[in-house]
């Protein structure tokens, strides 16, 4: 078998794109030198500009929206949106306030303005996301699941992430520093995913059956990905957070930069692909 007709395929994917010049600086590395395939972009972060530049600069990364409502700033002024964001127009920085302030009635319009704008935002940039995912993976709130969904498939997006792994990964590689919030998530996202995956399908979106990251969050190493790689099938996600401005980010991007593991997937007949050829693969199998 040769890797162009391989029966897994990988993408692997930077998030918080645009969230700092050195966030942006290990992105564009990681793909032009390394593993990475895929990037999503926060629309509202600091370096969305050079974010653009560096898309442009190489079409082989495939284009995402990081669809941001914690942690993060708004695109859309606080009198469009009061419920959502401080004086100065950042979004609460804890997810878990997020998560439960999102679940209140009333706030559905502001919510879906500020997503909307998001995406007006990478469509004025000429910038067309051929997934979607989220900061801290607040779009599997089910209040946001359905508007994310109904704006990307409005915009052509083919993909929407779930995030799922395993539980023995969990269990085997979660980071230490995170306390129970791996499980926390994992229980979480696993209750949600079959009625987000309905949904996503609903709206025209594909979703992977694994989509891999939760257990080391910031902690991606070479042993955890060649356990991934020895044991995964079919087409999957893993979620990176590399940035040469910390220590975690650039021992991700070190991972990213590996020849041992470019080595190990072609071993393994394993094809790496932005979400691009995922779509094209995809279509042909469904065919």
């Amino acid at each position: 078998m040769t890797a162009h007709d391989s029966n897994t395929y990988a993408v692997i994917n930077a998030d918080d794109f645009g969230m700092s010049s050195t966030v942006n600086m290990a992105v564009a590395e990681a793909h032009d030198r390394g593993l990475l395939t895929s990037a999503s972009i926060m629309a509202g972060g600091q370096a969305f500009d050079d974010a653009v530049r560096i898309i442009g600069k190489w079409s082989t990364l495939s284009p995402g929206l990081h669809v941001t409502l914690c942690d993060g700033r708004a695109i859309l002024p606080k009198s469009d949106i009061p419920d959502l964001v401080d004086e100065n127009g950042y979004f609460d920085k804890n997810p878990a306030r997020a998560w439960i302030r999102y679940s209140r009635a009333g706030i559905r319009r502001q919510l879906d303005a500020e997503i909307r704008a998001q995406f007006d935002r990478l469509d004025n940039a000429c910038i067309h996301p051929l997934h979607v995912d989220s900061h801290h993976h607040l779009h599997m709130h089910p209040k946001l699941f359905s508007l994310v969904c109904w704006h990307a498939s409005r915009r052509g997006v083919r993909w929407v992430r779930i995030p799922y792994e395993p539980l023995p990964f969990i269990i085997r590689f979660r980071n230490p520093e995170r306390g129970v919030m791996p499980f926390l998530e994992w229980g979480v996202f696993r209750l949600l995913r079959g009625l987000n995956a309905k949904k996503a399908g609903e709206y025209g979106l594909r979703t992977l059956s694994h989509s891999y990251g939760i257990s080391r969050t910031g902690h991606v190493e070479k042993t955890f990905l060649r356990n991934l790689f020895q044991h995964c099938d079919g087409f999957l996600e893993l979620f990176t957070h590399p940035d040469v401005a910390t220590e975690t980010g650039r021992k991700e991007l070190e991972t990213l930069l590996s020849s041992d593991l470019r080595f190990d997937l072609a071993a393994l007949d394993i094809r790496l692909v932005g979400y691009r050829e995922l779509s094209e693969v995809a279509e042909k199998r469904a065919g």
